[in-house]
């Protein structure tokens, strides 16, 4: 009687509806995109952090985070 029941679950046949799989083909590629997403967000983050903690130059042209220039002389 086991190999029965195991045999008719074997044969069932599952219908979906093709609007059903649409759907459910949207919602995995909508997953997709939340991580693509999530993934971005978590990196656009850790450059802003950098910038954060990077001390700024007072400089238009950031000279002054630069080692100054010897020009002839003692160098």
């Amino acid at each position: 009687m086991g190999k029965d029941v195991e045999g008719q679950q074997q044969r069932r046949l599952v219908v979906v509806h093709s609007q059903v799989r649409r759907i459910k083909q949207e919602e995995g590629e909508k997953v997709k995109v939340d991580e693509t997403y999530q993934h971005q967000v978590s990196q656009m983050r850790l450059v802003l952090r950098d910038l954060e903690t990077k001390p700024r130059s007072r400089s238009p042209l950031g000279r002054a985070a630069r080692p100054a220039m010897s020009i002839g002389g003692d160098s």
